[in-house]
């Protein structure tokens, strides 16, 4: 089953620009907040909740739909923070109970100690139960319509959670009482996917497996189903059926839809006079076998970048099926038009710029030119490969790669080390197979084969005003309260905090490219992003656990960190004495570190991205669009932790 009919058309994101964010009322920005929601924009969904309390304060549905969106997001920490808040300010509701419990849930599912499964167990039975006994089932039986639809979602959630807390009793004895209230309801004429969708729940906790996949079935066929109840049905489904075996878990995937999310790489059109690997003579071929496979995939959100080729056949074959678009470019458009697409000739051009028009978003690695680095061709597929990844998380789904593809390794930024990248981290692509397109093609049939070249030729004359960059990892970090100590007991704390950050750096599996100190604060450059990651957080440890007693802080210090990654100028620094290095991408993570929150590691979408693609043992939760320091600009921002949930974290 598709679900193209619920992409963002008008897109959301315009509509968010447009939205009249000073007059409107709390229930304009649900209606917005919902209907992001409802297509899986969780983040940006987050935002308008965000942005509708800071006008409609302490509004409770708005407060509920924010800590929703997190969940959905992949935030779960924060999210029962909010909701917490809501519950201590004498919020009783439902459903205020269910999202608690819901929050509480995934933090059981991500927590990595069975202490802590445990505790966060017990917790979302506990809300769970208390939204459930606002009736008791006895009164269920014969209460209104209206008090049956709020407790049919906490009582099948009470089973869930006792049939993985090994009390399976109980999880059958909320499942029949789930299913009876479902039939109740449609018995009374009442019946919408949640029902639905929870009667099907219950009948497979239950161990019906054929009746609960005709009941997913019924559910995901409704009229007006979106594809985050889908994703979120399927989730906890799968989940299940896991428990069973896999040909149950098999049969349960086969009554899902999924919302088609496939990443996109292929040749560019090769350039008059080369050797063909895809000329312009096998266009036709190649849109008809894209066409085919994003029917085979039922792709309905597309990653690619844009250049003259197959990315903008992808990205045009995806419009045509009324699907979203997100387009990733490694430089300045203006660049990347003379590099990647005029090259080509014809109307390659205005292709290029109906698919931006057309495009659901438009990502750039950096705005900044080009300079002949093709590493920033790798970067910008890392970074395209992370945010596909994002959204799998966040639609529980795992992405696809689609490629167009001689099989070359190719050079640099190209799609033989993009698939070979995808492979380690992910699953086997979908390849169209470059060749076979070519010898089909009957005005080149029999000619040799392409000599593997993937990034475009761009050559600049040599300029010793022009810097050389590469993809660094920028981190920035201060110490809150450094200003509340005495003045003779300086020495000693900077003789502790570069002591403690000297011997963390020692521990790193490679040292930073650059370090750099003045008073509290502290500015390294990495090549890896990884040994960032792991002194970013060893550093906030190290000072909300350590001992400050001698320093007369009894609570300890807190420190406020920032990271971000991307293209970076390197030039000699003759007052350091060594290279140092610049640019709007250092300034960034420097303008990222004034709005951290002490004691936590606040890192921008790009470093999100790449941890979404085969980082493991790190992860991290969506704060928010947050204004950055000085006039920067607005930016989504994420907070790094390690992966997994500690109860006393």
């Amino acid at each position: 089953m598709s679900q193209l009919h619920n992409r963002l058309t008008p897109s959301l994101r315009a509509e968010w620009n447009l939205f009249d964010k000073r007059n409107s009322s709390s229930v304009e920005f649900l209606s917005l907040c919902e209907k992001m929601i409802s297509v899986g924009e969780f983040l940006l969904a987050h935002d308008v909740a965000k942005a509708g309390l800071e006008k409609h304060k302490n509004d409770r549905k708005l407060c509920q739909r924010a800590a929703h969106a997190l969940s959905k997001a992949g935030s779960p920490k924060m999210a029962s923070q909010l909701l917490e808040d809501l519950v201590a300010g004498g919020d009783r509701g439902v459903e205020t109970h269910s999202l608690l419990a819901s929050a509480y849930k995934d933090l059981w599912e991500q927590s990595t100690d069975l202490d802590s499964k445990q505790k966060y167990a017990e917790l979302a039975i506990a809300r769970y139960e208390e939204g459930f006994s606002t009736n008791s089932f006895d009164n269920l039986r014969t209460s209104q319509r209206q008090d049956l639809e709020t407790q049919y979602y906490p009582c099948i959630n009470i089973s869930f959670m006792h049939f993985f807390s090994g009390n399976n009793e109980a999880g059958k004895d909320y499942a029949e009482k789930a299913w009876k209230i479902c039939e109740k309801l449609k018995a009374g004429g009442k019946n919408d996917y949640w029902i639905q969708a929870t009667e099907a729940e219950a009948l497979l906790l239950l161990g019906s497996v054929d009746d609960a996949v005709f009941s997913y079935s019924e559910a995901v066929s409704m009229t007006d189903t979106e594809p985050s109840w889908i994703s979120s049905t399927r989730k906890q489904a799968l989940q299940i059926a896991g428990a069973y075996d896999d040909e149950i878990r098999k049969k349960i995937q086969s009554a899902f839809p999924t919302l088609g999310i496939v990443a996109f790489s292929g040749h560019v059109l090769d350039q008059p006079g080369s050797i063909p690997r895809f000329p312009a003579e096998a266009e036709e071929m190649a849109k008809r076998e894209i066409e085919a496979a994003l029917k085979e995939m039922d792709a309905s959100c597309g990653y690619s970048s844009a250049a003259c080729g197959t990315d903008i056949i992808f990205l045009e074959a995806m419009i045509e099926r009324g699907a979203e678009t997100h387009i990733f470019l490694p430089f300045a458009k203006e660049e990347f038009i003379e590099t990647s697409v005029r090259r080509a000739g014809g109307n390659w051009v205005a292709r290029f710029e109906s698919v931006l028009d057309q495009a659901t978003s438009i990502h750039y690695v950096t705005k900044d030119g080009y300079n002949g680095e093709d590493t920033l061709f790798t970067f910008c597929n890392d970074v395209l490969l992370g945010f596909a990844a994002m959204r799998g998380r966040g639609m529980d789904e795992d992405p696809r790669l689609l490629v167009f593809w001689d099989g070359q390794a190719g050079a640099e930024g190209g799609t033989g080390e993009l698939v070979k990248k995808w492979r380690k981290n992910f699953n086997d692509p979908l390849i169209i197979d470059a060749k076979q397109v070519l010898r089909a093609t009957p005005e080149i049939k029999g000619k040799s084969g392409h000599g593997g070249e993937t990034s475009p030729a761009f050559l600049i004359q040599d300029d010793p005003r022009v810097l050389p960059r590469t993809i660094k990892t920028m981190l920035f970090a201060d110490v809150e309260g450094f200003s509340r100590l005495d003045e003779s007991q300086t020495p000693y704390f900077v003789e502790k905090f570069l002591g403690g950050i000297s011997e963390i750096i020692g521990r790193l599996n490679s040292s930073p490219a650059f370090v750099n100190t003045w008073g509290d604060s502290f500015f390294a450059v990495f090549d890896k992003l990884e040994d960032g990651l792991e002194l970013a957080l060893e550093l906030r440890d190290y000072f909300s656990k350590g001992d400050w007693t001698e320093l007369g802080l009894m609570e300890g210090m807190e420190v406020r960190i920032s990271m971000h990654a991307g293209p970076a100028y390197e030039k000699f620094d003759p007052i350091l004495g060594k290279l140092n290095f610049f640019g709007s991408h250092v300034n960034q993570a420097a303008r990222i570190e004034p709005i951290v929150l002490p004691g936590s590691v606040f890192v921008s979408e790009t470093v999100a991205a790449l941890l979404s693609f085969g980082h493991d043992g790190f992860d991290f939760e969506y704060v928010g669009h947050l204004e950055l320091a000085k006039n920067f600009g607005s930016y989504p921002i994420y907070n790094l932790q390690r992966t997994g949930y500690r109860y006393d974290d």
